[in-house]
């Protein structure tokens, strides 16, 4: 789990470093196709595809309103109030989100040292990004639904690992978001190729940010709760924020340090075994 969201911290990196051209938008509509892609490409080739298991249309539909969501809703946040503060409150609203969706559809209460890590790794998000002089409090709207939109394709991942293995449920949630992007994939298509610098950029946001990181992702959510999964995702503001400095140069900061230390400490809380259980492998 602690590497897919490695992988998923590079990604604002990976985005600053390719073309000025490659805007936003086109970048994630074809990360999805060509992840999606990899997917049920990888488990093909391990002989699951997504299509040799039976998938109930009420199931794949709440994976592709997830996905698609997930992706749009952040987006329009980040035109709206920045990438900081749409980013910050997107990931600080996926774990209150996921363990809502816990106790909805499993009953589980999340423990006290969940929520205190919770709160104490949200605190460190917000520290890293520092004060903000304007706040769009419709882009934090817009990011607050991005962030409430990775419990629910999460959670139909979750269900569809019930009878098929993690990489193959990954593929089919992906492609349903897929489907749905696509046309948005299509015709930005030109601009997504225009360059290599362009094509090598969506290709590694693809398979690397996507396809490698949601497979490793979809493991850590079979043997986790969507709670816990959701929490140490928290980490990855971390992960970008210590690959500014040393990639692109950006100043080390004493909120940088702190708002690092505070998020680890906080997702320490929240991956601490309760209290006579055995922890998890």
């Amino acid at each position: 789990m602690i590497a897919a969201t490695l992988l998923l911290g590079t990604i604002g990196t990976a985005a600053e470093l390719g073309p000025d051209e490659l805007t936003a938008t086109t970048a994630a509509a074809w990360r999805t196709i060509i992840g999606a892609g990899a997917l049920v490409a990888w488990s093909a080739r391990r002989r699951v595809p997504p299509w040799s298991f039976p998938v109930a249309p009420r199931l794949l539909a709440i994976a592709a309103v997830g996905v698609a969501a997930n992706q749009l809703a952040f987006f329009e946040a980040v035109d709206r109030t920045g990438v900081a503060v749409g980013t910050t409150v997107a990931i600080g609203a996926v774990p209150a989100a996921a363990g809502l969706v816990d106790l909805i559809t499993h009953g589980i209460r999340p423990r006290c040292g969940w929520v205190a890590g919770v709160a104490l790794a949200v605190v460190g998000v917000a520290v890293l990004t520092g004060a903000g002089d304007e706040v769009a409090w419709s882009g934090v709207a817009f990011a607050v639904a991005a962030g409430a939109a990775v419990p629910v394709f999460g959670l139909a991942a979750q269900r569809l690992m019930v009878d098929r293995p993690p990489v193959t449920s990954m593929a089919t949630v992906f492609a349903a978001g897929a489907v749905v992007l696509s046309p948005l994939a299509v015709a930005d298509a030109g601009e997504a190729f225009a360059t290599p610098a362009a094509a090598a950029t969506v290709t590694y946001l693809g398979l690397a940010t996507l396809a490698g990181a949601f497979a490793l992702w979809g493991v850590g959510l079979r043997t986790l709760g969507l709670s816990a999964v959701a929490a140490i995702g928290l980490l990855e503001p971390a992960v970008a924020a210590t690959l500014a400095v040393v990639v692109l140069d950006e100043p080390l900061t004493v909120a940088l340090v702190v708002g690092v230390a505070i998020v680890i400490g906080g997702v320490a809380l929240v991956s601490a075994p309760a209290r006579g259980s055995a922890p998890s492998g």
